[in-house]
This record gives structure tokens, sequence and C-alpha cells, in this order.
């Protein structure tokens, strides 16, 4: 198990460009080749902390949440992905259109995705996605 630090900066676009940035120290492992990354994060009201686990592969991305929230979204390039997305103010069904992934592993690992969100089948933004991996020393 490896300490990393992990950067996410998320840009959202629809009538406005909402930006949110984040870092967290996580705990990476190598398993059959495939990238895990694990890091806890609070809620904007600093109350629930939700476990957030990236899964990465080759040529997709499984984020997955659980804890305050609760949540799988899978990125392949050019494919859809639904899944429920569960808080504790009720459920939404949520899609993703993944139009563009980059992955770029090394000691400095980066991931790119260009996606657009639908949230109950109607469409809510379209999004950058970028997440920079780095060892922790």
């Amino acid at each position: 198990m490896n300490k990393v630090i992990v950067k996410i900066n998320s840009k959202q676009k629809n009538d406005k460009q909402n930006t949110i940035k984040m870092k967290a120290l996580a705990n990476a492992y190598t398993k059959n080749g495939i990238l895990y990354v694990i890091y806890k994060e609070k809620d904007l009201n600093e109350e629930k902390e939700t476990s957030t686990m990236l899964k990465i592969q080759e040529n997709s991305l499984t984020l997955t949440r659980t804890g305050g929230v609760q949540q799988q979204q899978v990125f392949v390039e050019g494919k859809e992905s639904v899944s429920d997305y569960i808080t504790p103010y009720g459920n939404l069904k949520m899609k993703v259109k993944t139009h563009r992934l980059e992955i770029i592993t090394g000691m400095k690992s980066t991931i790119k995705i260009d996606y657009a969100l639908y949230i109950n089948n109607s469409w809510q933004s379209d999004n950058e996605l970028m997440i920079r991996l780095e060892p922790a020393n």
C-alpha cells in the first residue's frame, strides 16, 4: 500500500461554469494490473464522511463512493453508464456519457475525462474532470 496525493479539478458547464478543486491523502495499490486509489472526503456540511475508491484500468475508470452518499460511476470513452446516487435526502438516477477518457499512469498519473451528466434523464451539465496522483513524500 502506497500513500499518494490525489488532486481533483472538476469543471461543470451549463448556463454557468462551476469549478471544484479537492486534494486528499490516499492509499494506492495495484492488483492484477488494476490501480486502486482509496481516500475519504467530507460532505459540504462536514458532517458525513464518504470513502471514495478509484479503480483505474487501461481504458476505464470506475468511481465508487460509500458512506455519506452511495454511488458508482463508470467512465469508458464512447459509452454511457447509469447508476443510482443515494443520499440521505433521496435517490437520483445518474447517467454519464463519456466523450473522452485519457489515462496516463506512471510515477505521476493523470486522468482526464470529458463527459455529459444527466440526472433523472435530464441533461445537467458538460463536465471536465482532471485527476492527478502524486507520491506522498
